[in-house]
Formats: C-alpha cells, sequence, structure tokens
C-alpha cells in the first residue's frame, strides 16, 4: 500500500521543476501543452517569452511547410537521427497524412530522398502525431492545455462563406474533429483543464454563429466553463498592425474570466518604428530583402498602392497581414527604388515576422529552410499575434507555472564603497 502511495506521488512530482527561493525548495509545476493546427507556433513562443514553464507534449499538423517551419524555430539545436534506409523513413512517415499545399494529400513516394529526410527530421523533432483527421483521443499525450486555432479559410471574408457546420466537410468544419478528440479523452479521465480557440472574427457571424453555440454547449457538457468571446486586435497589444482576431477560453470546472481582465494588458498606439520596420538598404541583407518583396510597376499595382499605400515613418501601421500580400487589399505597400526599378515594396518577410509579434532571432532560424516569399507569406499570415497570446496567457496562468529566478548573492543590496 505503501509503494502503491509512494508511486502516486512520484507521477505527480514528475512534472514539476524544482527550484530555489530564499533558501526553500519551491515546485513549479509544468504547464503541458498540445498544439491543434499547429502552424509555426506561435503559442509556444509566447509560454516562452512569458517564463512559462512548460513543454509542448505534442502538436497536430499535416503542413509540410510549416512543420519544417516550426521545428527551425522552436527546435533548432535539437538532434534527431535519420534512418539511413529510406524505406524506414517512408514506413514512419506514411503512417500520417502530409501536405504540400494545406489543402489537399500528398503523395510521399514522390518526393525526394532530402525531402524525405528534413521531413523525417522536423517531424520528429516537434512531436507532431499527424492530421486531426488522423489521430486517435489515445494518441494525444497528457496535456494541460489544448489549443486549437482551425482553418479560418470558409469563415474569413475572403473565403467562400462556406462556413464551419458539423459535417459540411469544410476546412473550417475540422473544429469537429477536436469535438471527436475532447469525446474520447473525456472517457480516458484525461480532458485538459484549459482550451483557448482562436479564428477570425466572422465566428460570431450571423452565419456561423449557430453553429458556434453548438459547440460552446458541446463543452459546457464536458464540464467546461466557457468565458465570453474576445475580439482582441493587435494594435493594442504593442503592434502596428490592424488585425483582430476571435478568442475563447474555456476552463473545466470554473469561469477564468479573462475578457473582463484583459484591458488591463492593452497598451497605447505608440510603436517604435526600429522595432517593426527595416529600411536601412544600405545593409546589403535587407536591401536583398527588400528586393524580393519588390513588385513590378503595373497598372494593377498602381491599384494596390491607391489602397494600401504607406509612408515609413514614426506612425505606420499596417493592415492585416494575409496569406497573399500580392492581393488588391495586402498588409501595405511602401515605395521602394530597387532591383525592379521604381516602385514598392510589400513588407520584407523579416518585417512580417516583428508585425506578427515574432522575434528576429525566430525570423533567423528560418533562413536556412530557404523557402520562397510567397512561402513563407502564406505561413506567417496563418500565424497568430505572439503578443496577443502573451496577454491572454498571462492572465489564464499567472505566476502558477511562471519560473521562479534565482536571487544571486551580492545583488540587490546597497553597497558602501570607500574613497581610496
Amino acid at each position: 500500500m505503501k509503494n502503491k502511495k509512494f508511486n502516486k506521488k512520484q507521477r505527480k512530482m514528475q512534472f514539476r521543476k524544482p527550484c530555489k527561493n530564499q533558501g526553500k525548495k519551491v515546485f513549479v509545476p509544468k504547464l503541458r501543452v498540445f498544439e491543434a493546427f499547429a502552424g509555426i507556433g506561435a503559442q509556444h513562443s509566447a509560454l516562452k517569452r512569458l517564463g512559462i514553464n512548460f513543454e509542448i507534449s505534442g502538436i497536430s499538423d499535416w503542413f509540410i511547410d510549416a512543420i519544417e517551419c516550426y521545428a527551425a524555430i522552436h527546435h533548432e539545436r535539437d538532434e534527431v537521427d535519420v534512418p539511413e534506409n529510406k524505406k524506414e523513413i517512408l514506413d514512419y512517415l506514411k503512417k500520417m497524412t502530409f501536405s504540400n499545399d494545406s489543402v489537399r494529400p500528398c503523395n510521399l513516394d514522390r518526393l525526394s530522398e532530402d525531402d524525405l529526410r528534413n521531413l523525417y527530421r522536423a517531424n520528429k523533432k516537434c512531436n507532431n502525431i499527424g492530421s486531426i483527421l488522423d489521430i486517435q483521443p489515445e494518441d494525444i499525450p497528457e496535456t494541460d492545455l489544448l489549443v486549437y486555432s482551425f482553418p479560418c479559410q470558409d469563415l474569413s471574408t475572403g473565403g467562400n462563406g462556406k462556413g464551419m457546420k458539423k459535417g459540411s466537410g469544410t476546412r473550417s468544419g475540422l473544429l469537429w474533429e477536436v469535438e471527436r478528440l475532447l469525446k474520447g479523452l473525456k472517457k480516458l479521465g484525461r480532458l485538459p483543464e484549459y482550451l483557448l480557440l482562436e479564428n477570425v472574427r466572422t465566428i460570431k457571424a450571423d452565419s456561423n454563429i449557430e453553429d458556434l453555440n453548438q459547440w460552446l454547449s458541446f463543452l459546457e457538457s464536458l464540464g467546461y466553463q466557457n468565458d465570453d468571446c474576445m475580439f482582441l486586435n493587435a494594435l493594442d497589444f504593442g503592434v502596428p498592425q490592424d488585425r483582430e482576431r476571435a478568442f475563447i477560453v474555456s476552463h473545466l470546472g470554473t469561469k477564468l474570466n479573462i475578457p473582463e481582465k484583459i484591458e488591463s494588458k492593452k497598451r497605447p498606439h505608440n510603436y517604435r518604428f526600429e522595432s517593426f520596420f527595416r529600411n536601412n538598404y544600405e545593409d546589403p541583407v535587407l536591401r536583398a530583402e527588400a528586393d524580393i518583396a519588390q513588385l513590378n510597376p503595373t497598372p494593377s499595382r498602381e491599384t494596390m498602392w491607391r489602397i494600401n499605400g504607406r509612408e515609413l515613418n514614426e506612425n505606420t501601421t499596417v493592415r492585416t497581414i494575409t496569406c497573399n500580400m500580392d492581393r488588391t487589399h495586402c498588409a501595405a505597400l511602401f515605395p521602394y527604388n530597387g532591383a525592379k526599378g521604381n516602385s514598392y515594396r510589400r513588407p520584407t518577410i523579416r518585417e512580417a515576422f516583428l508585425l506578427m509579434g515574432f522575434t528576429e532571432e525566430e525570423y533567423i532560424r528560418t533562413l536556412g529552410l530557404e523557402f520562397s516569399y510567397r512561402k513563407m507569406n502564406k505561413l506567417i499570415g496563418n500565424s497568430i499575434v505572439v503578443n496577443v497570446l502573451v496577454a491572454i496567457f498571462d492572465l489564464m496562468f499567472g505566476d502558477k507555472y511562471r519560473k521562479r529566478k534565482r536571487k544571486r548573492r551580492g545583488f540587490g543590496k546597497k553597497r558602501s564603497f570607500r574613497s581610496h
């Protein structure tokens, strides 16, 4: 009997991290996170920035570019042994479904051996368990927080308004795969304590509200209490991008009332230009990036300029960064005299990363992928502004999972010095 109690205690403590505080041992619990529809891992970046003691227990994604970008940003130093045998690599990868374009499955047999090795390595680094359509509840590791930023294409104003109705087969309808997984986790006695939904504002449009309410009622049937839907704009969280998204926090047992507290996290619209924009064209790297972002001077681009034109100065803000910044309504166009003559340029990918709240270091880690502007634009446009997630997670968890900083002996005390 004693051994059983001891083992139970051991299991409970294995997710706690010890540290010292004023001579006493303090144990900080570890937040276990599962990222469904993970993308490039904005949630990962936000938790790390907050100093949360966390681990990503697993992710779910099928888009090869996103998986490789996630691995580059968050697992740069991780080592993975890739089998020499191509058949062994394929045997592992074929247990999952992958996509080259995030729309339809791809045939892994048509990928080069180098591409297969890169995917194998990235998938292992991220602990990706595959497409949301393929995974089973028992595949999901023990999790405290499940974040699900399901596809917005059929909800957004740029889509065809197909919606997210259960059984519709739309990409936005993949939300109901999360229902399947949560039902299974309920049976296993492993429901996550916290849930966070993120999507576009039109999730609450008249055409979608019935489906959203059905979803929230389902969560309540499992024992979750849902906070009111929050519409949060990146402009209010230290980022000069007019990007509004919907967020819903759900918690087992009690409401967290995050919407009532979120106002305290908003900031004045004062932005440091140099934190987001790079117009030092004397720098050959920045010049090359600006050339890549430049558009040819055509009549259609003149129309784009009239709609999206911006001067680069201390008051510059941009529209929402989308997956394709060569559309009529893009985030911004700036005057630029570069490789294509005197015309306009879009934000560079470096700037797009910064405008989404990622760090310059995180952007630099992606350079080894050698992805095109279009590929990187699609990935960053589908992500979430890190600053907004930082504010939400800070209110959700407070100091519960925050790492304690050790006090260094001799620091923080006043010292007196004699003159000699």
